[in-house]
This record gives structure tokens, sequence and C-alpha cells, in this order.
């Protein structure tokens, strides 16, 4: 990552498969922490604009998780995301924020290592976009999603 730059990035799937892709730099951010739980954020935008219903999102970082599940977060650095969070998500018919392992959550990872090579925001709708077609298809070769 850049000193002055986080990427931010998901991949938004259901059991029938890809919903969508996105990738978004964060310019003027440097602390991974924060680049996480504005990624949240993100993805919950994401899904808003989109008009999903049932959201759950998955994120590699513990803390969090585990800040959200508490709500013991009013001093945290992050504090003002995650209240944003929890006002974008009243919207959804249900909502929650689920700890994976990294590995599990390694096409959302490049889709925020490709943000941090942009200039602006990415987003992929209709298709999916080549640098993750491979990862993809081996978090869920059954259902490809490509």
């Amino acid at each position: 990552m850049n000193s002055d730059k986080v990427g931010a990035g998901g991949v938004a799937r259901s059991c029938s498969g890809l919903l969508g892709v996105w990738s978004k730099p964060h310019f003027g951010i440097s602390d991974p922490f924060i680049g996480e739980t504005l990624a949240l954020r993100d993805g919950v935008i994401f899904a808003n604009l989109r008009g999903f219903s049932h959201v759950i999102m998955e994120a590699d970082c513990l803390e969090i998780v585990n800040l959200w599940k508490t709500r013991h977060y009013s001093l945290s650095v992050v504090a003002p995301v995650l209240v944003e969070i929890r006002e974008l998500a009243l919207v959804f018919s249900s909502f929650d924020i689920l700890h994976v392992i990294r590995s599990a959550n390694y096409p959302a990872h490049l889709c925020a290592k490709r943000a941090c090579t942009l200039s602006m925001t990415e987003s992929w709708l209709e298709e999916t976009p080549s640098f993750l077609v491979s990862s993809l298809l081996a978090d869920n070769p059954a259902n490809a999603f490509v």
C-alpha cells in the first residue's frame, strides 16, 4: 500500500452467483485498521445502492468485528464510521458483520489491492473482472460465479 492511500474492495455474492465487485481508493489514509473499517462502510453503501435486503459482511479484521458485536467502540478511532455503518444498515431486512479467516477473504483482498493502483472507484456488475477469475474459481469451484 502507498503510505497515503489505502484500498477498499469487496465481492458481493449470493447462493446463486456473483452480484458485483468494487475497488475504491481512499486517499489521505495510511492506517490499515481505518482502511478496513472504511471498506466495510463502502460495502454497506454498495449493497444499499443495489437494493440488497439481507446482507452479511465478512471481514478478516477480528478487532473490527469484535467492536461491532460488542458495540463498545465509542473511544475507538473508527467509532464515527461504525456509527455510520449502523445507520446505513437500518435499510436492510437483516444485517451482520462476521469474521472470516484471511484466506476466505482473498477475493476482497485482491479488490482492495487493485484499489491501491486506482485514482477512482471501479465496479463490475455484469461481468467478473479478469483479475478475480482465478481466485473466485479457487474459492468456490462448484459455483464459480464467473
